[in-house]
């Protein structure tokens, strides 16, 4: 006989568990002690919600499930926004909680919250474990429900008792809920059609301008090798959206880019165009395609997704397909390539790069040559980071301008909060990645009203050794909330400014300070040459460092398409004619 935390942590390390997130408490402590004899890896996080976001980071880079460890009552809910993140972005995490013994379950005992009904609509699975022997065999099962079908969190929660009561460690290394309560695993795995893989392929087949939208289970399903060798075999041009960055490389000659609110131009241009869309492992958000009813006008769409219900949920497609991306994505370039020869060039694709590209140039000449600007200085880290560094981000106008400009060439490396817009998201997310890959080099890009949020996860950094490098976009302000109030708010600017004094907007919080009271070495970059120099040093010394670049707290990110609009009312920085560029 052993504890239920003991048999606990044996099933944890059975399923490959090498590190937790966590933050320990009173109600999960005999789960720590049990921590104690084994070689899984503890990080102290400073923040409940971090260690979510670090659990979801790790998850993101290893594809398979991160574990984030709390306590009872606050402990729990500090979890929550962190796991609605890694709903809405389908990633496999698991929450392990404790909770107040069961005798004194349903008595407002102190620290006694319900986090399984508070979770149980934002998770896979939510489940409070009440009989000791099961707990083991509950982590199994909640393993597979994290990753099968559409991966996504699930919540196991445990009474301090049922922890420290005794029982035999033993549990099938299968999940025992075969009949999982919310139905959907068997329906989400379940085989292609083969009737619609034929239609869609004499479809795709007989398209003028077939656009392939590539979304986030693209990656989930390891499907880029699938998704690059069926366009390349249309010659059909790529558009991800943003969770898709990544599944296909960024300089290969048929990725157009990200589309959407904040899409490049010539991807939104792309899906104006097209004649016949393949939208592959995406749910058609709205900051992805704007109007659903404009986007359904005068095109086909097949639509490809292993959860069904999110077929025919927002757009009503001329095909759906339930099925796993990498399966789907083989059997429709077996049946193509059974009917039909190698597609030559397209010229609409060309033509719609020029677009790109002279877009491109307009941007690296915009303003004074030396003048700071995102747009130049992503350029100057991407050229400086190795090619499969990994990059996280929080969320803003940095996130925007990431994904317009800074290239993305393997999946996985790129992690980003988009179906929540988490601000914060990125430096505990870094912190995940850099413990799931210590050995490549780990850049979070922020902004400072996002950084701030979670800096606290500078001090896990230190203590357990996990260099990652933090870049500041400091512009004293709610950057996206200052641009959305010049546009759409007459310039009525409120609560936007996050420097010290209103009078003197320059003057803003010592980020150098900051960091180094946390044990991480800081750097103001003056100039574009002192970012590179910085970076460069960082990469090659392989040492924590944080990096305060100023930018103009004026500077807005465009493209834009204002919300609830269509993707052909994209606003453009002043000097940039579309208008003249374009054939709609």
């Amino acid at each position: 006989m052993v504890r239920a935390a003991d048999a606990l942590v044996k099933a944890m390390e059975s399923k490959g568990v090498d590190v937790i997130f966590g933050i320990p408490g009173g109600s999960i402590l005999p789960l720590y002690d049990a921590f104690y004899d084994s070689n899984i890896r503890t990080i102290l996080m400073r923040h409940e919600q971090q260690a979510a976001h670090a659990a979801e980071g790790y998850a993101r880079v290893k594809g398979r499930p991160g574990v984030a460890v709390a306590t009872s009552g606050p402990g729990a809910t500090n979890l929550v926004t962190g796991i609605v993140n890694a709903m809405m972005d389908s990633q496999p995490v698991i929450a392990i909680t404790g909770q107040v013994p069961r005798e004194v379950l349903g008595t407002d005992a102190f620290q006694e919250t319900d986090i399984t009904g508070i979770l149980l609509p934002v998770t896979k699975y939510a489940v409070t474990v009440k009989e000791p022997s099961k707990l083991a065999q509950t982590f199994i099962d909640s393993y597979y429900i994290a990753t099968a079908g559409r991966p996504g969190p699930v919540l196991i929660d445990i009474p301090r008792d049922v922890l420290q009561a005794d029982v035999e460690p033993q549990w099938k290394d299968e999940p025992s809920l075969i009949k999982y309560a919310l139905g959907s695993v068997t329906e989400q795995t379940q085989e292609p059609n083969p009737e619609l893989i034929s239609k869609a392929a004499d479809i795709l087949i007989n398209a003028e301008k077939p656009v392939i939208i590539a979304g986030g289970g693209v990656i989930i399903s390891n499907a880029t090798e699938e998704l690059v060798r069926l366009a390349e075999y249309l010659m059909a041009p790529v558009v991800v959206t943003t969770p898709g960055l990544g599944s296909i490389p960024s300089d290969h000659p048929l990725m157009l880019g990200v589309i959407g609110m904040h899409g490049r131009i010539e991807a939104n241009l792309a899906v104006i165009e097209s004649d016949t869309i393949l939208a592959v492992g995406m749910r058609f958000a709205d900051r992805s395609v704007g109007r659903f009813d404009e986007f359904q006008k005068g095109r086909k769409v097949i639509h490809v997704d292993i959860d069904a219900s999110e077929l025919g949920k927002n757009v009503t497609p001329t095909i759906s397909i339930a099925g796993d991306a990498k399966k789907v994505l083989s059997e429709l370039y077996a049946c193509i390539i059974s009917r039909t020869a190698r597609k030559e060039a397209r010229p609409f694709v060309q033509r719609l790069k020029a677009i790109g590209e002279s877009f491109d140039e307009f941007m690296n000449n915009y303003g004074e040559p030396t003048r700071i600007t995102s747009w130049r200085a992503l350029k100057v880290i991407r050229e400086e980071l190795p090619r499969n560094a990994i990059v996280t981000t929080g969320v803003g106008q940095h996130q925007m301008w990431v994904q317009l400009c800074f290239k993305v060439f393997e999946p996985r490396t790129l992690l980003t909060s988009c179906g929540l817009g988490t601000m914060g998201f990125g430096l505990p997310a870094a912190v995940g990645a850099k413990a799931a890959a210590p050995d490549r080099t780990v850049a979070c890009i922020d902004g400072d009203g996002s950084f701030f949020m979670t800096c606290q996860s500078l001090v896990p950094v230190v203590q357990y050794d996990i260099p990652v490098i933090c870049i500041i976009f400091d512009n004293r302000a709610l950057g996206m909330i200052r641009q959305l109030q010049d546009f759409f708010y007459q310039k009525r600017y409120k609560d936007e400014h996050l420097g010290l004094s209103r009078k003197h907007v320059e003057k803003g919080i010592d980020y150098v300070k900051l960091a180094e009271s946390m044990g991480v070495e800081g750097a103001v970059a003056e100039s574009l040459d002192d970012l590179r120099m910085l970076v460069r040093r960082a990469v090659r010394s392989e040492q924590a460092l944080v990096i305060d670049l100023p930018i103009d707290r004026e500077e807005r990110v465009l493209p834009m398409v204002p919300p609830g609009r269509w993707l052909n009312q994209m606003m453009t920085p002043m000097g940039f004619d579309i208008h003249a560029r374009i054939r709609v």
